[in-house]
């Protein structure tokens, strides 16, 4: 079965009702593998909690998931794979994020990719674009007060 044929016939949050994959848990959080993986050994790291964003997760969640984070790179360099990324998947669904939970990606030996999020060739930012972020970035910081 394809990835987006699950996901049309799913009615629950799949990371709430599903607790039999667990490969490693904690208080707060579990370790487990990707139904739908890049590449082999693709784990996923969970919060216990049904949460939207990386930003509702209070300190001992945080520590949970970050104990879960390390056990799980250290797996994939314990199988032999030289590198991993690990991937945050934050906020609510929407076209570029499947599943309405926050959880994290731990992928063996993927390249992240040559294009950007349009399909378009990466390519290096221009000195005025970077300004343009930069102030944008600072702005808001100051508005969350940080």
């Amino acid at each position: 079965m394809l990835y987006k044929e699950l996901l049309k016939h799913m009615r629950k949050c799949p990371f709430c009702t599903d607790g039999n994959r667990i490969i490693k848990q904690n208080k707060f959080a579990f370790l487990t593998y990707a139904l739908a993986p890049y590449s082999s050994h693709h784990l996923l790291v969970i919060p216990k909690r049904h949460v939207f964003s990386i930003n509702e997760l209070n300190k001992k969640e945080e520590k949970s998931v970050s104990d879960l984070l390390e056990i799980g790179t250290r797996l994939i360099h314990e199988y032999g794979d030289k590198n991993c990324t690990v991937l945050v998947r934050d906020g609510h669904n929407n076209k570029m994020k499947s599943i309405d939970h926050l959880h994290y990606h731990i992928i063996p030996n993927h390249r992240i990719g040559d294009f950007d999020s349009k399909g378009k060739k990466r390519r290096i930012l221009e000195e005025k674009e970077i300004d343009r972020i930069m102030k944008d970035m600072k702005s808001c910081l100051e508005s969350i007060g940080k």
